[in-house]
């Protein structure tokens, strides 16, 4: 393996630094922060999957381009419910509970996912794995960061690349599951047997206590205004996200780039760069500060979608421009958390809050993408996705803004 430089290797340190603090916090607890760990590598393996099976998923159903986009939204749709539900639970203190039952429903889910036939049936599967999918994101941030006692750029960045290495080995598995049996069957084990021994798992460990805004250097909670704000973000950036992986294998098979085999080899070059890029972040986190990250690494996602939207379906300007795309926006999700997390405390409801707003992101954006796909034709979903992406970078702006101006608020005086 590469020599990942020093600051990965003294994150991974810091990872296994076995020191807990009274209340569990700190840098200790390495068992619990490998739960966190393979609790997003299992989320990205599953919450990937519609993409790469998405052909054969219309095939399986004998549904229609259009018709089979609705996984998208029920997936997000379940995706929203599990977040709302999952953030007030985790402050109530049921933690890794809550986090294992998620896992354990999702292998549950896709399971039965290579058997349905029915498009209805397969709705209702991948509203299961969104439902879990839900929870599981956001009990892994929010007791990560409990874990961890506060904010942690790199931690945050490391928790996310694993989510990369699932989503990167999901195409993977899709394309060796239809390649040796011709159905999903072998994926679908491949992805839901480490996800429920990860289910497992958190049910066995103990969980971190809550970190409650008196733990927090600012004092103080932020206002629901605040937390609309920075979701708006996480709807534009988990709707350009989750809306190109969700369509570029059909727009490299509808621009005739290459066969089935390249269509996927584009999708896995997509998350293999994701990857990377976060993998570059756990490294600059600890060098670099969250606001620098977010603006270099808007700038470069608005050209490479760029890049893309005006690629005419070239295969030079395609494979780089996906290569730069998936490098540039990979680290603008953890890096955003982190940013926030400097000015109020990520408790289980705030985070439900930014998992929502990437809900709703992920129901809309890929549906639309699908619709336009359909009636305009495969240019409609690079262009959407560079309109998607120039809004979601200048939305950076207005959360710099509001967060400034909160920290700028004269503190009021004490009665006495």
């Amino acid at each position: 393996m590469a020599d990942l430089g020093p600051g990965v290797i003294a994150e991974a340190q810091s990872f296994a630094d076995e020191r807990v603090d009274p209340e569990g916090r700190g840098h200790g607890g390495i068992g619990a922060v490998l739960v966190y760990l393979a609790s997003f590598l299992a989320l990205g393996l599953s919450f990937s999957l519609i993409g790469p099976a998405l052909s054969h998923l219309q095939d399986q159903t004998g549904s229609s381009l259009g018709a089979i986009g609705v996984l998208f939204t029920v997936q997000a749709f379940g995706y929203l419910v599990g977040s709302i539900v999952g953030g007030n639970l985790y402050d109530r203190g049921f933690g890794h509970r809550v986090l294992g039952s998620a896992l354990l429903l999702m292998a549950a889910a896709l399971l039965a996912i290579p058997h349905a036939h029915d498009l209805v049936l397969l709705c209702g599967l991948f509203a299961v794995v969104g439902t879990g999918a839900g929870a599981a994101d956001v009990g892994g941030n929010t007791l990560l960061v409990w874990r961890r006692g506060g904010s942690d750029g790199a931690a945050l960045n490391g928790l996310h690349l694993c989510f990369g290495i699932g989503a990167l080995a999901s195409p993977v598995l899709v394309a060796w599951s239809l390649s040796s049996r011709g159905d999903l069957v072998a994926a679908s084990l491949a992805m839901a047997l480490p996800t429920a021994a990860v289910g497992v798992w958190a049910l066995l460990r103990p969980s971190p206590p809550p970190l409650l805004h008196a733990d927090h250097p600012s004092g103080e909670t932020a206002s629901r205004r605040t937390l609309l704000i920075v979701s708006v973000f996480f709807f534009l950036y988990v709707g350009v996200e989750i809306g190109f992986a969700g369509w570029v294998h059909t727009y490299a098979e509808a621009i005739h780039l290459g066969g089935e085999s390249t269509a996927a080899a584009l999708n896995a070059t997509f998350w293999g760069a994701f990857l990377l890029g976060r993998l570059v972040a756990v490294a600059v986190a600890t060098r670099a500060g969250s606001g620098r990250m977010l603006a270099v690494g808007g700038a470069i996602s608005i050209g490479a979608a760029a890049v893309l939207a005006v690629s005419g379906g070239r295969a030079a300007p395609v494979w780089a421009g996906t290569v730069l795309f998936g490098l540039a926006i990979a680290p603008l999700y953890p890096t955003m958390l982190a940013y926030v997390g400097d000015h109020f405390p990520l408790t289980g409801a705030a985070t439900s809050w930014f998992v929502a707003g990437s809900a709703v992101g992920g129901l809309t954006l890929p549906w639309m993408i699908g619709q336009l796909f359909d009636h305009l034709g495969p240019g409609a979903m690079p262009v959407t996705v560079l309109i998607a992406t120039v809004c979601c970078i200048a939305w950076i702006l207005v959360i710099r803004a509001t967060l400034t101006h909160r920290a700028m608020k004269p503190t009021p005086l004490p009665n006495w």
